[in-house]
């Protein structure tokens, strides 16, 4: 009896309070978790519409960029417009000396055997440092067919006498490489070698050698200057040499954009893996997204135009598909997209709307019947007709 005692009012309504409070703390929790459940429902369900009534694939731009090089040997003097540089019709690009002139105006009776020699070794020299590019291209595309015979051999789909080979290919590569390299080292050295005996035919009458050919007054005064101007509106993209440069026959100075599309020649590749095939054809039209902001339409105009190695942050590790045909999209008239956007290489996601288009049967593309040649569907032939009207 010592232990008993009666509640208060004040501890039941305190006792009430704290329940209440409980209870609006499991009320909110549950709504939380609620509200978070639906989202997610809601993401998985809009995941699946959108792969149900969407296809996507992935793809890149494609620009034919205008490029200034030299049709013969010359000497640069003045660059006039540079990267980012915008650039429209009578546009002074850069200015250079003709090499030839100096040739013509040299004792071309006495020593002219030297001077054919000092040129023909920087033509080899040129010619020798392109090879060293090819090479490395040639060692890094073997390297990429030793990784894909690895996919292939822990797949079971090769074996090692493919893999050999290549690695054997591999090496032979390698040491021709160093010996182009052993090669580009003799041929400086020779070039050094008659560097005198050019200078001394290089001297003219008027008591000058070539290398005033630097001496940018001079060369206006004897008005061997020539200038290259531009023929149309667009953008420097790159410039490939700097002022008071030697540019062999053939080299690249000056890399512009065009603003119209058409000298362009842009369009938009798809990568198309054949299981994906039935999904794209002639005449299809996509949109092609480059991010949230920026987004245009284009039209199928080739499925299958040739095969690319899919890139591999493209690939699918579940896949064994590595090389893809190319699908190529023409842009569609009469949009504003930015011109950023349209810039060689960029990457993009070309989408296609399920509900447009049925999935398209193997008749439905342009056969070829052998030996006969080409049987073209009665759809491929009313798109045909209906573009060539337009």
């Amino acid at each position: 009896m010592k232990d008993f005692h009666f509640t208060t009012e004040q501890e039941q309504a305190e006792i009430e309070k704290i329940l209440q409070q409980r209870k609006k703390k499991q009320t909110k929790q549950q709504t939380l978790f609620m509200a978070i459940f639906v989202f997610i429902i809601g993401i998985i369900i809009l995941y699946c519409v959108r792969r149900i009534v969407y296809i996507d694939f992935n793809g890149y731009v494609v620009v034919h960029n205008v490029r200034f090089r030299a049709s013969e040997d010359i000497f640069v003097h003045d660059i006039y417009k540079h990267n980012g540089d915008l650039i429209k019709p009578g546009d002074t690009i850069y200015s250079y000396v003709s090499l030839d002139w100096f040739h013509e105006i040299g004792n071309i009776n006495s020593e002219s055997e030297v001077i054919v020699k000092s040129r023909d070794l920087k033509v080899q020299y040129g010619l020798a440092y392109q090879n060293l590019a090819v090479l490395r291209a040639k060692m890094e595309e073997i390297k990429r067919q030793i990784d894909l015979e690895d996919h292939n051999i822990r797949f079971g789909l090769s074996d090692n006498v493919h893999k050999l080979q290549l690695e054997r290919e591999y090496k032979e590569t390698e040491e021709e490489l160093k010996a182009q390299q052993r090669k580009l080292y003799v041929l400086q050295k020779a070039i050094n070698e008659s560097k005198d005996a050019v200078d001394r035919l290089g001297e003219v009458s008027a008591g000058f050698t070539i290398q005033n050919v630097r001496n940018k007054q001079k060369m206006k005064e004897l008005g061997v200057v020539h200038y290259t101007v531009a023929a149309d509106s667009g953008v420097v993209t790159r410039n490939w040499i700097s002022e008071l440069s030697l540019v062999l026959r053939g080299e690249d100075i000056i890399e512009t954009q065009s603003f119209d599309l058409d000298k362009d020649n842009v369009y938009v590749m798809a990568y198309v893996t054949p299981d994906r095939a039935k999904y794209i054809n002639r005449g299809f039209k996509a949109k092609v997204i480059v991010n949230d902001d920026v987004e245009y339409t284009a039209t199928v105009v080739s499925m299958g135009a040739r095969t690319e190695p899919i890139p591999e942050a493209y690939r699918n590790n579940l896949s064994k598909d590595h090389i893809a045909a190319i699908a190529v999209l023409r842009i569609d008239p009469e949009q504003k997209i930015p011109f950023w956007s349209l810039v060689n290489g960029m990457p993009v996601l070309i989408r296609f709307n399920n509900k447009d288009y049925e999935d398209v049967g193997s008749d439905d593309y342009i056969q070829l019947k052998t030996p006969r040649g080409l049987e073209v569907p009665k759809k491929v032939k009313d798109y045909l007709y209906f573009n060539n009207r337009n």
